[in-house]
């Protein structure tokens, strides 16, 4: 009996690229996909699938960690791989300790995307070989140093609204994406400058750009 997958990406040529890759396999089978979390998760509870890719970046600026940690709550023995073109540390870190059983670049070869998924459903997790040595320098990295990356203090939703902010939203929009108050977000603002010890909006906004810059990595994903 074939395993079955379920996608999570906002990308259609990704889950074009992804559900080809899954069909070369015997073993495997896609029974769906979904471009938001809400869909998603109504998808998940009917279809029950083996596994699922979820990519961290989805439509109107929703988190697919927010999914993950739904899916962890209510599917604790669910499979669940993240897919991103998010290289940071900081995303992989958090994926995993939200319950993913692997985390996987966009920019991976397919080889390792079809591992990733193998070594997942056999129980395993599974990080790439450009991960694993990257994961050994950083936890080697903060074995010799007292002080977190400044961007690690902040709380999943602050993360959310800092990526936003570096995007140029402005409060309204990333409220309203959010379902969120625009007096919430102000806060969650003001939580941000203070854990990254930042004064002004301006320098925030500056700060939130380069670093999001650092993330924008093309999708790579060529099946």
């Amino acid at each position: 009996m074939k395993k079955q997958v379920y996608i999570v990406d906002d990308h259609p040529l990704v889950v074009d690229a992804l559900q080809n890759l899954i069909a070369k396999s015997e073993d495997l089978e896609c029974i769906g996909s979904s471009d938001s979390i809400e869909k998603a998760f109504s998808d998940i509870e009917t279809i029950k699938p083996t596994l699922v890719l979820i990519d961290i970046q989805l439509k109107q600026n929703q988190s697919g960690l927010q999914l993950l940690k739904k899916l962890r709550t209510v599917f604790p023995d669910l499979a669940v791989i993240i897919i991103s073109m998010l290289t940071d540390d900081t995303f992989v870190d958090r994926a995993f300790k939200l319950g993913a059983m692997g985390y996987v670049f966009k920019e991976d070869t397919t080889t390792q995307i079809v591992e990733a998924i193998h070594t997942v459903l056999r129980g395993d997790y599974f990080v790439s070989s450009s991960q694993a040595t990257r994961l050994l320098g950083h936890l080697y990295k903060n074995s010799q140093k007292e002080e977190k990356d400044p961007i690690d203090r902040l709380s999943n939703r602050e993360l959310e609204v800092f990526l936003m902010i570096g995007e140029g939203k402005p409060i309204k929009e990333i409220a309203a994406n959010m379902g969120l108050a625009a007096s919430t977000i102000e806060t969650l603002r003001s939580r941000i400058k203070t854990k990254l010890s930042i004064t002004e909006n301006e320098k925030l906004i500056r700060i939130a750009v380069e670093w999001k810059y650092t993330q924008a990595k093309p999708d790579a994903l060529a099946l």
